[in-house]
């Protein structure tokens, strides 16, 4: 069987590859607009003389995250699943493999609009305590309790830092999370990006929402 899964919903690419006879892990951290960042990946892939047209699997992480950067990786993601099957991945999952079995609830947090937070919860066996979510800092840290670790871009907001390694999609993880749904058979039909991001409109109301009660 041959798999490929990407994920691109953060400034960190990751790129995961296996047949029957290699796995293949590639990361890129971003420096330019996702379209050039990515066409860089794929040229560093061509060293590997990946077989596109004969993959089984595609697997992709849905966010949430950078909207531009997922609509690329998804449509780009999609253009390699015609006809093949397809499974996803929420990406704040795919971060918090990092702390698996770490013995606390794993709470991934990233930067989304300014004073907002994208964030999910799950326990050290990935579990899902709370879904992927959008709010404000100040609003999450109030319900924020229990014993935890943060993990994420968006973690320096609540003085909880690891390094940096585990703020970000790996490879790895990605290849084990995608994985995992194959074994398990949770193939998908239609692609659901996580876009949870509230639109400036939502954002102003429940300003004025707040300012009137």
């Amino acid at each position: 069987m041959k798999v490929f899964a990407i994920d691109t919903s953060t400034p960190q690419l990751v790129v995961y590859y296996r047949d029957e006879n290699r796995i293949i892990t590639q990361t890129l951290m971003a420096k330019d607009k996702h379209t050039k960042n990515l066409s860089i990946l794929m040229e560093i892939l061509k060293e590997f003389e990946i077989d596109f047209d004969g993959l089984d699997v595609v697997g992709i992480g849905i966010g949430p995250g950078s909207l531009t950067g997922l609509r690329i990786g998804i449509s780009f993601a999609l253009g390699l699943s015609i006809d093949k099957k397809i499974v996803t991945v929420p990406s704040t999952k795919i971060i918090a493999a990092n702390l698996l079995y770490c013995g606390k609830d794993i709470v991934v947090v990233r930067k989304a609009r300014s004073g907002y937070i994208y964030g999910a919860i799950y326990d050290d066996k990935l579990s899902v305590k709370v879904s992927p979510f959008v709010e404000e800092i100040e609003k999450f840290k109030e319900r924020l309790n229990g014993d935890f670790s943060v993990i994420g871009d968006a973690a320096e907001f609540f003085g909880k830092k690891f390094p940096e390694f585990f703020d970000y999609p790996q490879p790895e993880r990605l290849g084990m999370l995608v994985e995992k749904e194959i074994e398990n058979g949770n193939f998908v039909d239609k692609v659901d990006p996580l876009y949870i991001q509230k639109s400036i409109a939502e954002i102003n109301f429940e300003k004025r929402h707040r300012k009137d009660g």
